[in-house]
């Protein structure tokens, strides 16, 4: 009897981090891929939907023999989405301690309501990002984020990249998309968070100059915001809250 074919599940945003992880498990394995993605109510997400069809255009003309493992983006809209309490609580708790993104107790949601045992979810890693590195710790082990999976957690964004251009598909990675409200030609802002986090993390070589000078003078500014996070309730922190957290 044949054996089954093996299918590995990731969350796709059409980012570097899951587009690496995407090209790993399409070009290096023999699996077939599944990528999930949540359309959110959110400016980036037309952009990132784009890139994800640039993307798979782009795999299967270079390697055609990948049309029958690539499977079909499962689209799923955030609001057909359902709460549960267990989920939220356990979030809540994690809360106290580290920042919890939204999305991720979004993610959590979904894999309880489509049954999903493990995903890869490539969750920050970098040196910008230790409250991140500090939720991705929780993955597998809470309640919550149990099925979760970071299979790239010593990996930086630069790692991926030397590790794609060694392997000769770095034109695929490049494909790619980070920011979150790009400009017109699909141009990064310079401004927006994933922006700065491309500079920091040692690929700055994707953003047009001015676009970079933008980031490296707010850099410092971000880094501050981040490390405070738990405090963004206090004073300045909850002014800059209210007016700047969908940037930061």
């Amino acid at each position: 009897m044949k054996e089954k074919q093996k299918t590995s599940h990731v969350f796709w945003t059409g980012g570097q981090d899951s587009t690496f992880r995407l090209l790993q498990l399409l070009l290096t394995t023999q699996d077939q891929v599944q990528p999930h993605y949540i359309v959110r109510h959110e400016g980036s997400t037309g952009n990132e939907i784009d890139t994800q069809n640039k993307i798979r255009r782009a795999a299967i003309e270079k390697h055609p023999e990948l049309r029958t493992r690539f499977l079909p983006t499962i689209y799923t809209n955030e609001d057909l989405i359902p709460k549960y309490k267990d989920i939220d609580e356990e979030v809540e708790r994690i809360r106290k301690k580290v920042k919890v993104h939204e999305q991720l107790q979004i993610l959590a949601r979904y894999c309880r309501a489509f049954d999903i045992e493990q995903i890869d979810l490539i969750y920050e890693r970098d040196l910008v990002a230790d409250e991140d590195k500090r939720v991705a710790h929780h993955f597998g082990v809470s309640s919550a984020f149990r099925s979760f999976t970071n299979p790239l957690v010593n990996m930086s964004k630069r790692d991926c990249y030397l590790v794609a251009k060694d392997k000769g598909w770095d034109d695929l990675l490049l494909l790619s998309s980070f920011c979150r409200r790009p400009k017109k030609k699909d141009k990064p802002c310079g401004i927006c968070g994933p922006c700065s986090d491309v500079l920091e993390n040692g690929m700055g070589f994707r953003l047009p100059l001015i676009a970079r000078m933008k980031a490296r003078i707010q850099l410092p500014f971000r880094q501050y915001y981040r490390k405070n996070y738990l405090n963004q309730n206090k004073g300045v922190f909850k002014w800059i809250k209210r007016k700047f957290e969908s940037r930061l």
